[in-house]
């Protein structure tokens, strides 16, 4: 079984400069058998009967892809422009913000001062009492209440 896959056989090459020529009653042959063959459609027919018809179609097919494959290349050349041109707005917008908040004033609120010191404290708290985490209410309601002072200023400052 699969003895005939190991065999070697000879390969032949033809150079081009070896004509390849059919005989004139081979052609005759071929086109009168394409045009009595009925299941065969009236255009084709005509194209058998007409080469140049063949050659026609032929080409006409080949101008119809390529007409589609420029089509497509130029819609993914738009594409890949609309979205360097975003990337370009999306970096010039962050580069914007960026620069605004470097701009914003460094001063730090003295609430979050507070705040650091509180969550501090929760921490402490919770690393003192792992097995009762509940021992710590107080220290984490100042900090919420901390937070939520922190949250209101900063939206006092944003407008």
């Amino acid at each position: 079984m699969g003895a005939s896959n190991s065999k070697k056989e000879p390969v032949y090459v033809y150079a081009s400069e070896v004509p390849i020529g059919f005989t004139a009653q081979l052609k005759d042959k071929l086109v009168s058998e394409a045009a009595s063959t009925p299941n065969k459609p009236a255009a084709d027919a005509a194209v058998v009967a007409n080469p140049h018809g063949l050659a026609d179609k032929i080409d006409e097919g080949v101008a119809k892809e390529l007409a589609r494959i420029l089509e497509k290349g130029q819609l993914e050349e738009l594409m890949a422009r609309e979205r360097q041109a975003s990337t370009s707005d999306l970096l010039r917008e962050i580069r914007d913000v960026t620069n605004q908040i470097a701009s914003s004033p460094t001063t730090k609120s003295p609430t979050f001062e507070r705040s650091l010191q509180a969550h501090d404290r929760v921490v402490a708290c919770l690393k003192e009492n792992a097995g009762r985490t509940l021992d710590c209410w107080k220290e984490v309601s100042e900090f919420k209440a901390l937070v939520a002072i922190l949250e209101s200023e900063f939206v006092a400052m944003s407008k």
